[in-house]
């Protein structure tokens, strides 16, 4: 398609969007259990709130008002829940995504100045080694599947980033543990979701046997980690983490619990993530211009820096809007615990609350256009999104603690690709977007034909 006719008509990538008529009840019910993204109803992506006929199941909350309370003032009254760790404490055990209350604040408190923005760009030069060295690697097999590609330059980064090189794990047998643990882990049973959140309590998923070799690996590390000078990375920076109001360290358990839940859930979520910006400028010439003219200007022919990291502008706009379209996680839940009032409405205790990510970030109250690609909604001189209807890391006091890492990521590798390579989809591939294990990836992945610049 001309270039002109795409931005005349404005550019509106393939995804599953609300018909004109819902679903019949059960086939709703069945879809949104299978493919929830086609069969949520019309009326997520167009009211405040949305509870299903069927008695019992969660509530879904669209407003922002709301939303800001339930994550952020009233959050007491809204944690993740006993599902929620059933299904996330074999891959964090003890760590922040799984604690609440006291335990997660002070492990909070010492890790957040470790992923502190600075320190993040500081890595840029380790991102854009991985890229480089993709890049020359695609060229040489001329096609490849870009989604499951990702995953192994996002693997690569995470431990040349947080482990100086991982030398204490093989990579690839690392990358298939790592996959089977995750999709073990995260594969939702059907009763989970028809019980009530107290039926949770003190029940744990089944332990995949992967974990098992995985945490030994990292205990060992640690171990040795602990006798040896400081590397610089960001194991060194949790070895040395301490909650700045009592001074309280991190025991190799918990260190353990957090280092291998940013292992395993943090290269598949920038993986997925890391696909769809590429994606999206290999199919709109427009971005792809744009892209290329500011690396060039930026960088000029060498490797980005970590000083030119918050110099690619537009780099940036691309991730955010990507991150719109195609949320890595579809969905948020809390469980309410006592009784409370949120943005005008009441919700009862033991309520679960689901908030849509990928309806939120297409909703026809929120947004201009929900459904078109356009990255200068998030450029320096527009109006910033309510953070509570964009919510890509999530909101609130538990807003992801790799927020920094990733969008430094996904920044960096989308200039390096853009600028080193040309990307040419399979035309014969259909791109869909899919919720599978909580992530939106594409399904069937993203055949390319990649060349060299």
């Amino acid at each position: 398609m001309p270039d002109a006719e795409i931005q005349d008509r404005g550019f509106i990538p393939p995804a599953p969007s609300p018909g004109e008529r819902d679903l019949p009840p059960l086939r709703a019910l069945l879809t949104s259990i299978s493919r929830p993204l086609e069969g949520w109803p019309r009326a997520i992506y167009e009211q405040r709130v949305w509870r299903p006929p069927v008695p019992g199941l969660p509530v879904f909350i669209m407003d922002p008002d709301a939303l800001g309370a339930i994550f952020g003032e009233k959050a007491a009254a809204f944690p993740q829940g006993a599902l929620w760790r059933r299904m996330m404490r074999p891959v964090w055990g003890d760590g922040l995504v799984t604690s609440e209350g006291a335990a997660w604040r002070w492990q909070r408190r010492a890790t957040a100045p470790a992923f502190r923005p600075a320190h993040m760009h500081a890595l840029a030069p380790v991102m854009v080694r991985a890229g480089e060295a993709a890049l020359e690697r695609w060229t040489r097999q001329g096609r490849i599947d870009l989604a499951q590609e990702c995953g192994r330059i996002t693997l690569d980064v995470l431990l040349d980033a947080v482990l100086s090189g991982g030398e204490d794990f093989d990579r690839e047998e690392l990358r298939g543990l790592a996959e089977r643990f995750v999709a073990q882990v995260l594969k939702t049973r059907l009763s989970y979701f028809f019980a009530p959140d107290a039926f949770h309590e003190g029940r744990m998923s089944p332990e995949a046997p992967e974990g098992a070799r995985l945490r030994a690996g990292v205990d060992a590390m640690i171990r040795r980690r602990r006798a040896e000078p400081p590397r610089g990375d960001l194991v060194d920076l949790l070895l040395g983490a301490r909650d700045p109001e009592t001074g309280r360290e991190m025991g190799d358990d918990i260190l353990r619990d957090n280092l291998l839940g940013f292992i395993v859930a943090g290269h598949e979520t920038t993986a997925t993530a890391l696909c769809w910006p590429v994606w999206l400028a290999s199919i709109h010439e427009p971005t792809r211009r744009r892209l290329r003219a500011e690396v060039e200007a930026v960088a000029g022919d060498g490797a980005i820096r970590p000083e030119h990291v918050e110099r690619l502008v537009f780099a940036r706009q691309v991730v955010s809007e990507s991150l719109r379209l195609y949320p890595v996680n579809h969905l948020l839940t809390r469980v309410c615990v006592e009784t409370t009032e949120v943005g005008g409405m009441r919700v009862k205790a033991g309520e679960r609350i689901l908030a849509p990510v990928y309806a939120l970030h297409r909703h026809r109250l929120w947004w201009r256009e929900p459904d078109r690609f356009d990255p200068d909604r998030f450029a320096p001189d527009a109006e910033p999104p309510d953070r509570h209807v964009y919510m890509p890391f999530g909101a609130g006091p538990r807003i992801c603690l790799g927020a920094a890492f990733a969008m430094t990521e996904l920044t960096v590798l989308l200039a390096t690709f853009v600028r080193g390579a040309d990307f040419t989809p399979d035309p014969g591939h259909r791109v869909w977007p899919v919720a599978e294990n909580s992530v939106v990836r594409p399904e069937g992945g993203l055949p390319m034909t990649v060349v060299r610049r």
